[in-house]
């Protein structure tokens, strides 16, 4: 019943049940309570899930498995809440339920995502000497951390003497870096690594191209983008959102509006829908452009098909009202912003005021 309940995404349904069965003096199986535990967590309701499960475990009446500690593991991970988290790794391990792979990942990744990364390290020698090797996972996580750490010759050491010889560098070890050489500038060394990945015969993928162009784009270099983009094509390999938001909003800012446009609408022909990010792309476009009632237009139909404006969108729609001094509609849009919950920044509200008044005044 729990189970069924959870699958139904009837949590609330499945709590008040669960307490029922409990009050009553029965105790869950160890399905419903991995079912609970599991969709709980997903949901965000971590301490939730504990507090329900925890005198069941403390119990000894079920052997659980590492899929129950795992998902609390990782919820807590998600929290911040790594003390909680490595408190319930101990736990395990004291119930006769050894940590596994999945476990050492969890927690990996969460100490690579807050650049923890000698505790990465130990992890990982821990791993090897209770006998579980590192996968590609764990191994991409660190390069992850590597690199967000700006520590990128560690970062591609490790993938080329540690990954490689096992057979275990891929395409997004290699993005990793690539990316992280074109955040820092170093396009150039971005190049010579896709190169490297061709002659290692590793396929690059949408993520690298689109990576890889951006940045090319963006210091100026479209005939190496077009190279790239064409090469792409060659490959067989399907364009993505996030790849035509890039082309997109590169157009937009070099003023290709009209290109942008062509593009936009290529994306959709295809089969790839926008999300927020291309439509305030677009819209950042006839903005600039001054060409706010197209912008606006757009800022209606990506309602009508059912995305919401964030902030961003707001911000650009009344932007480009205030330069074009159409403020009565500029305040409509800010009154539509404040409804949604969102703020308008120090700058632009005091420009639109200064604009309304001057308005006023005149």
């Amino acid at each position: 019943m729990i189970d069924g309940m959870c699958k139904a995404g009837k949590l609330d349904n499945a709590v008040e049940f669960w307490k029922e069965m409990v009050g009553k003096g029965l105790k869950p199986d160890k399905k419903a309570c991995c079912a609970l535990v599991i969709w709980l967590c997903e949901g965000g309701k971590v301490d939730l899930a504990y507090e329900l499960v925890i005198e069941v475990i403390k119990g000894g009446d079920v052997e659980f498995s590492s899929l129950l500690f795992n998902a609390l593991i990782n919820g807590f991970c998600k929290m911040r809440r790594i003390d909680k988290a490595q408190a319930i790794k101990s736990f395990m391990t004291k119930n006769g339920c050894q940590p596994d792979l999945v476990t050492y990942n969890i927690l990996l990744n969460y100490c690579c995502n807050e650049l923890m990364l000698e505790e990465a390290e130990k992890l990982m020698k821990k791993m090897k000497r209770n006998g579980m090797g590192p996968d590609v996972y764990s191994y991409n996580q660190m390069i992850k951390g590597l690199c967000n750490a700006d520590r990128l010759d560690k970062a591609y050491f490790l993938m080329v003497n540690k990954m490689e010889p096992n057979g275990l560098a891929d395409a997004v070890s290699y993005n990793t870096i690539i990316k992280a050489f074109c955040k820092g500038g170093h396009v150039r060394k971005a190049y010579k690594l896709f190169e490297e990945m061709g002659r290692k015969g590793i396929s690059p993928d949408v993520a690298t191209y689109t990576t890889l162009i951006k940045a090319f784009l963006n210091e100026g270099s479209s005939d190496v983008a077009k190279a790239l983009i064409d090469h792409m094509s060659g490959m067989r390999l399907l364009p993505d959102q996030i790849f035509y938001t890039t082309i997109i909003d590169h157009l937009c800012k070099s003023g290709k509006v009209e290109r942008a446009c062509g593009i936009f609408n290529d994306m959709i022909m295809q089969g790839v829908n926008p999300d927020v990010i291309s439509y305030n792309a677009l819209i950042n476009g006839f903005c600039k452009s001054n060409r706010v009632n197209e912008a606006l237009q757009l800022y209606e139909e990506m309602q009508t098909k059912g995305y919401s404006p964030d902030e961003t969108t707001y911000k650009l729609i009344i932007g480009g009202l205030v330069r074009e001094r159409k403020l009565a509609k500029a305040c409509k849009v800010w009154d539509q912003m404040m409804e949604k919950g969102f703020t308008l920044d120090g700058a632009l509200s005091e420009t639109l005021i200064n604009a309304i008044q001057s308005t006023d005044s005149a």
